[in-house]
């Protein structure tokens, strides 16, 4: 019971769910430079960007990935060295600033901000560049997984494990997933913080791959959403999607920092 009430505590007068909404807003306007970033670098190929987005079908609207995939076929037909510049520049403006509300948001939470003022600005930047990077790192494992397990499959001729990549990329997906989101709270720590973080970030890890599949299910089983947002419909449902994982972040932050609490007045 005290874990509940200093979650929903946390949860309530931190407001989360405001919180979720501003952070969802700036990572709208990071993804489509994201995108062009992330075509660039799988070497302007489009059947390769398809591949990605095959894959994510698993997690996001079918409505959203069509909205993605005609984004792609008008870089892939637009592509230039001005439109590369132009993409990192807002990339860097609107990821950095996603990543100052969200260090601002678990800063209230715990208490403190770890990074502030001019460090604040640098580090929001340069973890957006290392998110960037963590991304291409997982595009790149999902491209070349399923060659990977066939070379393993030859070396292996007692064991066939030729099919197994189909379970094996979510889980391999699913850790990258748990890196990214427990190097969100570790870094968020301050020295004066010593409170574990890895149990947050299994559940928001866990919590993120269920309800993206859950919201992908849903959303496909239903044809209402197109009729009530019309063209707009693929891009409301993409920042839906994106406003669950980062209240789920949150959340997993707020278990960490509550039960923190919690041991702590059973301490005293």
């Amino acid at each position: 019971m005290s874990f509940l009430r200093e979650f929903g505590a946390l949860y309530m007068d931190k407001r989360l769910t405001r919180a979720s909404a501003a952070l969802s807003y700036f990572l709208t306007m990071t993804l489509f430079p994201f995108l062009i970033i992330l075509y660039t670098m799988l070497g302007n190929s489009y059947d390769k960007a398809m591949r990605v987005l095959a894959f994510a079908k698993n997690f996001i609207a079918a409505e959203s990935v069509d909205a993605i995939a005609e984004f792609l076929r008008y870089v892939a037909a637009n592509n230039s060295t001005a439109m590369m510049i132009a993409a990192m520049l807002v990339l860097l403006t609107s990821a950095s600033a996603a990543v100052r509300s969200l260090q601002a948001t678990i800063g209230e939470m715990q208490g403190g901000q770890h990074y502030q003022g001019l460090t604040g600005f640098v580090f929001s930047v340069i973890f957006s560049l290392l998110f960037v990077a963590a991304i291409y790192f997982a595009v790149l494992v999902m491209l070349t997984g399923r060659e990977f397990i066939q070379w393993l499959n030859g070396v292996l001729p007692f064991v066939d494990i030729s099919d197994s990549w189909n379970v094996l990329r979510f889980l391999v997906l699913a850790g990258i997933d748990y890196g990214i989101v427990w190097g969100i709270y570790a870094v968020s720590k301050r020295r004066v913080d010593t409170y574990p973080t890895g149990l947050g970030a299994v559940l928001a890890t866990l919590a993120m791959v269920g309800v993206s599949i859950a919201f992908s299910l849903i959303i496909g089983a239903s044809a209402r959403y197109p009729l009530v947002y019309g063209s707009l419909a693929s891009v409301i449902l993409l920042m839906f999607w994106l406003y669950t994982a980062c209240l789920v972040i949150y959340c997993g932050a707020a278990v960490n920092i509550a039960l923190s609490r919690v041991r702590a007045q059973d301490g005293e």
